[in-house]
């Protein structure tokens, strides 16, 4: 007799809830027709079974494995049949606990209350999982720190290499394209230690171009380089709202309160103040929120919850006349970035569109962009950034602020991933691009801090 295969049941040992580690076959109707007796199997304790049987049960059980070659001796009673009864399906996990996407690998155990870990390969279609949007990956660098490093050392060489008639740019390039944030942070305030001046007003009266825009960039802290670019952004000739979506759609928490702390110090009142007086309407609404930096971050995804928002944006949208703007609003610039993934899968599952399209068809202009920049860096963060480099670069012209800011800015964070996801977009590597469209001493930085 033959047993028709069914795919969907993961292989699990029976350490995790009693499923056997190799892929069986279904039971067919009936099974098994008596107590612990399968067809085919002797039914005395000391008779061996065959070992070419691959559907039926192994024992005893602790070892996971079809009998060898001689079979071994079939008990009157086994422990447990091959699966269980049909529902709960997998009695081990809690189908209505907050759960974590995925299912967790063989051989490992959830969590307490359900929660399983999100680096599943897969989730099977069965009650209480739901499938995994996106394995993330670890972020990789092109600037990695250097070791040993010398900050005094360092400022030394810097300022060598501008004293007197000319400018050594390599020696410029070798230590600042060469060092972390936190290291060039360093070396900013040993500079300004050792010769009583910020190394910032001594690169300004050396370099000139672009050029000198990338040092600047490399000797300020971060998060004063970003509150800078957000001033300008705003308070500069018209509004640059690709600049402050692409930093508060994109920061962390941490990041964007850094970032208005040192705005405060900088300029003397609050970031949100200069974004009230600047912008309007949803697109305000939504920057004022994203500013706050309490979006949350626990990376447990209540699936239940994930489902309500996708209805609850649909209802706010594509179900009535108008929208409901502070529904994404409240959804988009407060959920967890796990948390919104999982609100894609399942609004596309439910309504059979996507969520950004969803988005376009209701908002338009700045709002529209805003929110589009959030769900990208919710799907694919290095692959909105790679968009935006791929952006600054074609066209008429290079756009040399944003292309500055996204590679200091990123380079010893996730640079890697964002050059890997630029040669899978374009086809084209973003090193050869970049070598394409500057030239001199600006290229030469760009092209260290690619790596």
């Amino acid at each position: 007799m033959s047993y028709p295969n069914y795919p969907n049941y993961p292989s699990y040992p029976a350490s995790a809830g009693g499923y056997p580690a190799v892929q069986p076959q279904q039971p067919y109707p009936g099974y098994p027709p008596q107590p612990g007796i399968y067809p085919g199997y002797p039914t005395d304790q000391t008779s061996a079974y065959p070992a070419s049987q691959p559907g039926y049960p192994s024992y005893p059980p602790a070892n996971n494995q079809y009998p060898p070659a001689g079979g071994l001796p079939y008990p009157v009673q086994p422990q447990q049949p091959y699966y269980p009864a049909p529902a709960p399906a997998y009695p081990q996990y809690s189908a209505s606990a907050p759960q974590q996407v995925g299912h967790p690998p063989v051989g490992l155990q959830p969590a307490p209350g359900g929660i399983y870990p999100s680096i599943a390969p897969f989730a099977p279609s069965a009650v209480g999982y739901q499938p995994q949007q996106q394995r993330m990956e670890p972020n990789i660098p092109t600037v990695h720190p250097a070791s040993p490093f010398d900050a005094r050392a360092d400022a030394d060489a810097l300022h060598k290499a501008m004293k007197g008639l000319g400018t050594d740019e390599k020696a410029l390039i070798t230590i600042l394209c060469h060092r972390t944030s936190s290291q060039r942070a360093e070396i900013n305030r040993a500079y300004k230690s050792g010769y009583g001046k910020d190394l910032e007003s001594k690169l300004k009266s050396e370099l000139s171009g672009a050029f000198e825009k990338v040092m600047i960039a490399l000797c300020l802290p971060l998060a004063d380089y970003m509150a800078r670019e957000m001033y300008i952004a705003i308070s500069g000739l018209g509004t640059n709202e690709g600049t402050l979506v692409e930093i508060l759609c994109s920061g962390t928490n941490q990041e964007i309160r850094d970032i208005n702390a040192a705005y405060v110090r900088l300029y003397g009142h609050p970031m949100e103040k200069d974004i009230k007086g600047d912008t309007s309407g949803t697109f305000k609404m939504l920057l004022v929120s994203l500013a706050q930096g309490l979006r949350d971050e626990n990376q447990v995804v209540d699936v239940a919850q994930a489902k309500a928002d996708a209805q609850r944006l649909f209802q706010a949208g594509a179900a009535k006349l108008g929208t409901d703007e502070s529904a994404f609003n409240s959804i988009l610039a407060t959920r967890s970035w796990a948390h919104l993934r999982q609100v894609m899968t399942e609004y596309q599952a439910m309504h059979g569109h996507s969520l950004e399209k969803a988005v376009i068809s209701e908002f338009s202009a700045n709002a529209e962009k805003g929110l589009l920049g959030i769900l990208q860096c919710a799907a694919n963060r290095p692959g909105y950034f790679a968009q935006r480099l791929h952006n600054a670069i074609v066209g008429m012209g290079t756009k040399d602020q944003n292309l500055i800011r996204i590679i200091v800015s990123r380079c010893d964070v996730d640079l890697g991933n964002i050059k890997r996801e630029y040669e899978k977009l374009f086809k084209r590597s973003l090193h050869a691009d970049v070598s394409g469209d500057t030239s001199g001493d600006y290229k030469k930085a760009l092209l260290a801090l690619l790596g």
